[in-house]
């Protein structure tokens, strides 16, 4: 099993409109990447400060699924459609 978790910080200004699309767009792409074995995803509570403002936690098979969603063209089109135009940081790690 590999758990991908990644912390997004987004850039000032953003909107909760494209906040609300960004995880539409999430939801829709993991749905249909068929590496995803499980997802949770969603915005920072501001329960404490200095934390990331919206988290990802997926589920893979193995390092090979993990990998096959990376390369993913719907992958791939979300990180162009949703994420490169709102996010100024991200920190990943996966285990």
């Amino acid at each position: 099993m590999v758990t991908h978790i990644v912390i997004f910080t987004f850039t000032p200004g953003t909107t909760p409109g494209q906040v609300n699309a960004f995880g539409a767009a999430m939801s829709r792409m993991a749905s249909e990447v068929p590496e995803v074995l499980a997802i949770s995803h969603g915005r920072n509570l501001a329960l404490r400060e200095g934390n990331g403002d919206y988290a990802l936690v997926a589920t893979f098979r193995d390092p090979a699924a993990w990998s096959a969603y990376q390369a993913h063209p719907l992958h791939k089109a979300f990180v162009r459609d949703f994420v490169t135009p709102i996010v100024a940081g991200r920190l990943a790690i996966q285990f």
